[in-house]
């Protein structure tokens, strides 16, 4: 009775926190993945927290991440600072607030992201990227 309780569990948990991956060949896929700003105050504090989103279920998944390239524009298109992000945290905190600051683009390095829990890749057609107009 114990097992089956907890292999019912087990089954639940999956069905609940299942994502849209699939496997092809030996690879894990998932091209429904996007960074995600989920707090943005460049222009003040000189910060913005950024997660890895299900875009398919609209969630942030907080045991993915992803090293990326952090690119901030003022409103001529200049590029006014550069960065880059481990992905191990979600806030990434600038040297200083940007109050110039127009829009901010955010790439992957590389076209996976690494499940923090067991280290499996999930690759993506392209690196995912976006690019967010601050506020």
């Amino acid at each position: 009775m114990m097992k089956q309780t907890f292999a019912l569990l087990i089954l639940i948990a999956t069905a609940i926190s299942g994502y849209s991956q699939t496997k092809v060949g030996d690879k894990w896929m998932d091209n429904n993945l996007a960074f995600e700003i989920t707090y943005e105050a460049i222009r003040t504090e000189g910060r913005m927290d950024i997660c890895i989103a299900d875009t398919s279920r609209d969630a942030c998944i907080e045991n993915l991440q992803s090293g990326f390239e952090v690119k901030v524009f003022d409103a001529s298109n200049t590029m006014i600072w550069e960065g880059i992000g481990s992905g191990r945290t979600n806030m990434l905190k600038l040297p200083k607030a940007l109050p110039n600051a127009s829009y901010v683009t955010i790439m992957a390095f590389k076209p996976f992201v690494t499940n923090k829990s067991t280290g499996t890749k999930i690759h993506q057609d392209k690196r995912i990227e976006i690019k967010h107009t601050i506020k």
